[in-house]
């Protein structure tokens, strides 16, 4: 258990993310981040703008050039396999109980994508294999851990999440590799996926080399296809669920509601219910419990036993009735 709560207080650097810095509270907000972003990949960003203070404005609702059509005029680029989405459907369902569990569904997602004769789908759907293993080996962690998180130590690592780690990093060459074969919208979005929950599983030199990779590559699944809702979602993940001083709560909560009423983004029942944890989390964090319960409670609609949101509903009720957890 001791181990368990050590790695649920490393794990979010998000569900995602990716601004990573210690609390050195001697530093005012503005010295605190040019220090951390010195350090860090900005990969295209523009320091100003993750600088700058949350406004609410909405700034990352569009990609540039991006057509849009409806989902159902336009197919997503690699469609899952009935293994790989019964993977992804156990993991979010909290159906994967031990690792026997786990191999049987991550060797059935392996095999069903070996028989597509397509290369770049074929990595793609094996990708996506190696992310469910990975996500399912790290289960659940408290995401309110966040705020005591100890950024200080760049080195440790438990093995738990090396072995998560390792099969991120799988991952990671897969899309990687597919990406040579042609650009496409879903190797750009398994790829920022696959980075964003490896920063929870590797330490802090990881999070600043590589966290801001995410955004980068899913705007490139956007602009390809806008109506690819894991890219939507992982543009504004990154404010939703960065620590301070670099969340940005209003205007990540803004974007995501918007993702969500948006009639040309295709959004899958697990991609809803991480867009539901996103906004829920924005309100715990300015301490509206109730608003935040509402939104975890859309994700019990989908996926009754998932873990996470039973988590956060009960904190929520929890820290509104005075209790600490």
């Amino acid at each position: 258990m001791a181990k368990k709560t050590l790695l649920a207080k490393k794990i979010i650097s998000a569900l995602l993310l990716l601004f990573v810095g210690s609390a050195l509270f001697s530093e005012t907000e503005e010295e605190l981040k040019k220090r951390i972003l010195s350090t860090a990949d900005l990969s295209g960003e523009s320091a100003a703008d993750l600088m700058a203070a949350d406004d609410g404005e909405d700034k990352f609702a569009n990609a540039k050039n991006a057509p849009k059509r409806l989902p159902s005029e336009f197919p997503r680029d690699v469609p899952y396999t009935e293994a790989g989405l019964a993977f992804a459907e156990a993991h979010y369902g909290h159906k994967i109980f031990n690792e026997e569990k786990r191999k049987k569904l991550y060797d059935e997602s392996v095999a069903a994508a070996n028989e597509i004769s397509d290369p770049y789908a074929r990595l793609i759907s094996l990708a996506r294999a190696d992310y469910y293993y990975a996500l399912s080996t790290m289960e659940t962690f408290d995401l309110t851990s966040i705020e005591n998180i100890d950024l200080s130590d760049t080195n440790s690592a438990e093995p738990l999440n090396e072995k998560a780690g390792r099969y991120y990093d799988m991952a990671i060459e897969k899309c990687n590799e597919a990406l040579k074969i042609r650009k496409g919208s879903d190797a750009y979005s398994t790829l920022a996926q696959a980075i964003s929950m490896n920063c929870t599983a590797k330490n802090v030199a990881y999070v600043l080399a590589n966290g801001l990779k995410v955004r980068a590559n899913a705007k490139k699944a956007v602009e390809l296809d806008y109506s690819n809702g894991l890219g939507q979602f992982m543009i504004i993940a990154q404010d939703a669920y960065a620590p301070w001083p670099f969340c940005k709560l209003r205007s990540s909560r803004k974007s995501l509601i918007r993702v969500v009423n948006d009639k040309y983004i295709r959004i899958e029942p697990f991609d809803s219910q991480m867009i539901y944890a996103a906004i829920g989390y924005t309100f715990y964090r300015q301490k509206k419990w109730d608003k935040a319960v509402e939104w975890y409670q859309k994700i019990l609609e989908i996926y009754p036993m998932n873990l996470a949101a039973r988590q956060m509903i009960k904190k929520s009720m929890d820290k509104k009735a005075g209790k600490k957890n």
